[in-house]
């Protein structure tokens, strides 16, 4: 599966709100798995992900603004996929793709692009989301659960992507900053 590229991912802003947010990233595979920190943070316009060290210095800097994507390594390791695949799970799990949040609790569902999206919602809060592709030549579904909800940016505490279409599931826990 080619990575996305800049032009095809979808805006910043299409991810609500400002906020800034601290991740602990535990990724899992049939090749192996790892977890890191990183800072998650939205402006007007901009998109930024800034992934850690184990002792708290930047390891990269991955930054999307409306068409464009930069991404700079401060150590020597490469990531094992390309850095867009990173933005597009961020908005997978954080854009609106649906239209406005419910208020109240139900499933809907809609079509964006070749992706058929559907989404649970109890009291209001997110609770699962799913894209299905259209296009045969990508069987799998994408699952993201949300738990812990409750914080003021009404961002989920606890977030889990499976992605089956490429074989990894993605834990993210939003911890203090210190």
């Amino acid at each position: 599966m080619p990575a996305p590229t800049a032009s095809e991912l979808p805006p910043p802003d299409a991810i609500p709100g400002k906020f800034s947010l601290r991740q602990r990233l535990t990724a899992s595979s049939a090749k192996g798995g790892g977890s890191f920190e990183a800072v998650l943070q939205k402006e007007p316009g901009t998109l930024t992900l800034v992934g850690l060290t184990p002792y708290g210095s930047r390891a990269f800097l991955l930054q999307q603004t409306k068409g464009d994507v930069q991404f700079t390594k401060y150590v020597p390791r490469e990531l094992p996929f390309p850095p867009t695949f990173m933005l597009l799970d961020i908005h997978r799990v954080l854009a609106t793709w649906l239209g406005p949040p419910r208020a109240a609790s139900g499933e809907r569902s809609g079509q964006v692009g070749d992706e058929t999206i559907r989404e649970r919602w109890q009291n209001g809060k997110l609770m699962e989301r799913t894209f299905t592709s259209a296009k045969s030549n990508l069987p799998g579904v994408i699952k993201i659960s949300y738990t812990g909800h409750g914080a003021a940016d009404n961002i989920a505490t606890h977030i889990t992507l499976e992605n089956a279409r490429l074989d990894y599931r993605i834990v993210i826990e939003t911890v203090p900053f210190q």
